[in-house]
């Protein structure tokens, strides 16, 4: 668990390091020229010390103080433009801001360290996104690392070195001081180093974390364009069953009242010319209801009549003109004040009359329907019984597969008995709030 957290956080705490390096390198340089100042003036050596340097050295308190406050603010910039997100012209701003801060402090320590430059360049290279301005600021960096030590600025300018005060120490005490400083710089390039090593292996590690999601992404893409192509077949497969369900009911009903009806036509037609006149225009309205019902079918719509009256007008209106094509005498029972549902489950009534009286009559050639609709509790019950010639061994066809599968979709359960007559029990459960009475 431990080592987890360590190798999850190993760069922040590198960082810190870095920190906390740069920050004993800056008291280190400061309190040395504080103290060595403060000994000379004491020892009274100030005249031979400055005969020993040729340029005038700063106030060393005023240096320690400027030089901390510098790195601290330093830091507080580096906070800044990690967390507020800043635009293009505020990041190249915070970079001048830290390069500024960078110059005083070293300015301050007589550029007798560098090291703060690193910690700049290990901030940048982190934190900085764009490729664009990494490059920018770490080309400006790197020639203001290599240019801002006191062996070049020497040559060049003026200035006091921190080995003038180092050399006013005996030769212990100042391979002593020489040996700490240079610890303290070569800790800070090392340490550097290891940072940017950890950087370059996490973002190895990122790229393959981005690469093994992008593949997992593609992986998820394909199974979810297979599960929409098994979705698009099943929806097919629904909507050819759906068609099948409706015309079979729809073309089946009024196919079984024409067939019905022509045969009655057939025997009256030298009889009585004029009741077979009136039947035929009755038998060809009929047939134009049903090729409507068959186009609103493929439109997926509801039976006409739902569309234009209640469950109750359009089971009578149904019953009413069958009985006109067929003589088939048919009564209907509703033990309800109202018949109002949710508008699957009043096609789903509708539908189940509609194939029950056109199977009475096409299979059992029945002459008298039954029809009862009631309520127990929550449940509805329809029963449809014939006096046709029944069936014993009920084997169920397409008409009364599609009742059942019309049923299980409201979670209902229907019933066929064949024995005397035949007999349609179809329990629909009542959802509740949906039924008004």
């Amino acid at each position: 668990m431990l080592r987890k957290q360590l190798m999850e956080n190993r760069l922040r705490y590198t960082y810190f390091i870095m920190c906390f390096l740069n920050f004993t390198m800056i008291v280190f340089i400061s309190s040395i020229i504080y103290i060595t100042t403060k000994r000379i003036c004491d020892m009274q050596e100030a005249r031979t010390f400055l005969s020993m340097i040729d340029y005038l050295p700063k106030d060393p308190m005023h240096s320690m103080i400027l030089s901390i406050t510098a790195f601290v603010a330093l830091l507080i910039v580096m906070r800044l433009r990690l967390k507020l997100h800043f635009e293009t012209w505020q990041l190249v701003l915070c970079f001048l801001v830290e390069s500024g801060l960078c110059l005083l402090i070293m300015e301050r320590l007589y550029f007798s360290t560098n090291s703060i430059l690193l910690l700049m360049m290990a901030d940048l290279l982190t934190y900085i996104t764009s490729n664009t301005y990494r490059f920018f600021f770490m080309v400006v960096l790197v020639t203001f690392y290599l240019g801002a030590n006191y062996d070049f600025l020497s040559a060049r300018v003026s200035m006091t070195s921190f080995y003038d005060y180092i050399n006013c120490y005996n030769s212990f005490v100042k391979s002593l001081l020489l040996s700490v400083q240079n610890t303290l710089a070569s800790l800070n390039i090392i340490v550097f180093i290891i940072y940017m090593v950890f950087l370059v292996q996490d973002k190895i590690n990122e790229n393959k974390r981005f690469l093994a999601l992008n593949e997992e992404l593609q992986s998820l893409n394909e199974q979810l364009k297979e599960y929409a192509d098994i979705r698009e077949k099943m929806g097919e497969t629904r909507e050819r069953n759906r068609l099948a369900r409706e015309i079979h009911d729809t073309l089946g009903h009024t196919l079984t009242g024409l067939s019905v009806g022509l045969d009655a036509c057939v025997l009256t037609c030298e009889l009585d010319p004029k009741a077979t006149r009136k039947q035929l225009s009755v038998l060809s309205e009929t047939a134009r209801r049903g090729l409507k019902d068959v186009r609103r079918s493929v439109d997926k719509l509801r039976p006409d009549a739902l569309e234009h009256y209640t469950l109750k007008v359009a089971i009578d209106k149904m019953i009413k003109e069958f009985q006109e094509i067929t003589d088939v005498t048919i009564h209907f029972v509703c033990h309800l004040p109202k018949l109002t549902f949710d508008s699957d489950e009043e096609e789903v009534i509708y539908r189940i009359i509609q194939e029950g009286m056109t199977n009475a009559v096409r299979h059992g050639h029945a002459t008298k329907i039954y029809i009862s609709i009631a309520k127990e509790e929550n449940t509805l019950i329809l029963i449809i019984e014939d006096n046709g010639i029944g069936c014993e061994n009920i084997k169920p066809d397409f008409g009364l597969h599609h009742m059942q599968e019309r049923i299980e979709l409201l979670k209902g359960n229907i019933r066929f008995y064949g024995s005397s007559g035949f007999i349609i029990i179809a329990e629909i459960p009542i959802r509740e709030g949906l039924e008004y009475d």
